[in-house]
């Protein structure tokens, strides 16, 4: 199955532009994420050299929704190819990988500027043979308030707080907890420390910041330092009075907490728990949600933590929420990915 895959793609022919942006890239993206082989195979069929360049293309712009750093070595070769169309998904590609801002590419890569992003692209890589894209963007994040990972070593790239924490939405996974909770203790910026505090819910299924029910009244600085407060006891908890951050250990106690017990939170068993978080949760809890449940067989959706309120994502919510209405749930595969 995988030597016979086709990676031949229609969407490619609307890059670059805002179509590809809005409506062909997910299209492809999802095609990518759902039928598609895995990154260290996608990485072995490119290097037998039976693909054209249209497939090399396609691959460029739709694997790049993993997030896996083992595609980067496709994205290093494409950007020196003589082909300006492959040089152009390659830096585009490249960038959509690491979960960074979209660079524009429809003036072309010129060879002086492939090899300045050839040079970066190895300086990110060898980076990320040693500390996972998780911590890459803490770093960057912690960075801009001259804070530092314990024993960082690597290229730490420049962006905006948010660029970094719109990169760390699309990535965190359950196994994130302890690392993001070392970066909201070294925190000082408060925004920072927000945004920390937020990705600690998704991961945590814990609600630490209580928003008022008409979302307005009473919502200010008290509220923050409340949620804070929580998230403080929260850490201490598991961190330093139990020393763990056993992510399977810390959804099962979230899970009791909302009345769910005797299930595995990690297993196909949680099933229909993640859907009822998907459809009634807080933004973090969805996005977690909507993740677990590619994991077990669901649809791939690339919900959004910090832009939850943004039309595009409340259609891209929608969609999803109707695809698992009209899924009988003993046809999906759950036995996972």
């Amino acid at each position: 199955m995988v030597a016979g895959t086709n990676f031949a793609s229609p969407e490619v022919s609307h890059f670059p532009g805002s179509f590809f942006d809005g409506v062909a890239k997910p299209s492809l993206q999802r095609r990518a994420m759902e039928q598609w082989p895995g990154p260290s195979q996608i990485v072995a069929i490119w290097q037998r050299g039976e693909l054209d360049d249209r497939e090399k293309e396609a691959i460029l712009l739709g694997a790049s929704a993993s997030h896996d750093p083992a595609l980067l070595p496709l994205y290093l070769a494409a950007v020196a190819s003589e082909n300006p169309r492959l040089r152009m998904a390659a830096a585009y590609g490249y960038r959509d990988l690491l979960g960074d801002g979209l660079p524009d590419v429809a003036a072309g890569i010129d060879p002086a500027a492939a090899k300045r992003l050839a040079s970066e692209i190895e300086a990110v890589r060898e980076t990320l043979r040693a500390r996972p894209l998780v911590e890459f963007w803490l770093q960057a994040a912690l960075m801009n308030e001259d804070a530092s990972l314990p024993g960082w070593r690597g290229v730490v790239i420049r962006r905006s707080t948010g660029i970094c924490f719109r990169a760390l939405e699309k990535i965190v996974v359950f196994d994130d907890f302890h690392r993001l909770a070392v970066a909201y203790r070294l925190a000082g910026d408060r925004a920072t420390k927000v945004s920390l505090m937020s990705l600690l819910e998704a991961v945590a299924i814990q609600d630490f910041l209580v928003v008022p029910s008409d979302g307005t009244t009473g919502w200010g600085a008290r509220d923050i330092n409340e949620g804070f407060e929580a998230t403080d006891a929260f850490l201490d908890h598991w961190l330093d009075q139990r020393c763990s951050s056993d992510p399977r250990q810390i959804l099962t106690a979230s899970f009791k907490a909302l009345g769910v017990q005797g299930v595995d939170p990690l297993s196909p068993d949680a099933w229909e728990v993640w859907v009822q978080l998907l459809f009634r949760g807080t933004p973090p809890w969805r996005m977690m949600a909507s993740r677990q449940l590619y994991q077990l067989g669901g649809r791939w959706a690339q919900l959004s933590l910090f832009g939850s309120e943004s039309k595009a994502q409340i259609k891209a919510r929608d969609d999803l929420l109707t695809w698992y209405r009209m899924q009988p749930a003993h046809l999906l595969n759950r036995q996972g990915r």
